[in-house]
This record gives structure tokens, sequence and C-alpha cells, in this order.
């Protein structure tokens, strides 16, 4: 149950960060502390340290991406790794 909960936080989390230009810049912070402060959390707990770097790092530049510092490229990679997180998730 929890999985899919943290599955759906990341679909919202890449639904954010593509309505980035929409949407107000508090949802985009809370967002990605919730990525760092999930990928801390699970890299503490010892869970696979690429994976839970790779959301850190996604958080962190979802973070750069609210106050308009932001790329297409690293954009489409970081979409497509918390979506393909959050469809496996889900399923």
């Amino acid at each position: 149950m929890i999985v899919k909960i943290f599955g759906l936080a990341d679909l919202l989390a890449v639904i954010a960060l593509l309505g980035s230009s929409l949407l107000p810049k508090q949802i985009l912070i809370i967002m990605s502390l919730y990525l760092i402060i999930k990928g801390i959390f699970f890299l503490l707990l010892g869970g696979s340290p690429l994976s839970n770097i790779f959301d850190s790092i996604s958080g962190f530049y979802i973070t750069l991406v609210a106050y308009g510092l932001s790329h297409w490229i690293p954009t489409v990679i970081v979409t497509i790794y918390i979506l393909q997180k959050a469809i496996i998730s889900l399923l």
C-alpha cells in the first residue's frame, strides 16, 4: 500500500515538473522536498544507493526549475526517470 502512495506522489511530481510554468512555485518546492527527503530517508535505511541518489538529484533539479533554471534535456531525463518509477510502483 505504501508503495502505491509513493508511486502516486511520484506521478504528482512529474505533473508538477511538466506544468512548472503554470503552477505556483510553492507546489514545485513541495514536490522537490518530497523527492529529496524520500531519497535521503531510503538511503539512510540502506536501500539502493543509486536510485535514492537520483531521487535526491531529481528533487534538487525541480527546485532549480521552480526558480526558473531549467533546460529541456535534464527535464526530459528527470521526467522519464520519475515517471518510470511511478508506473512501476503503481503496477
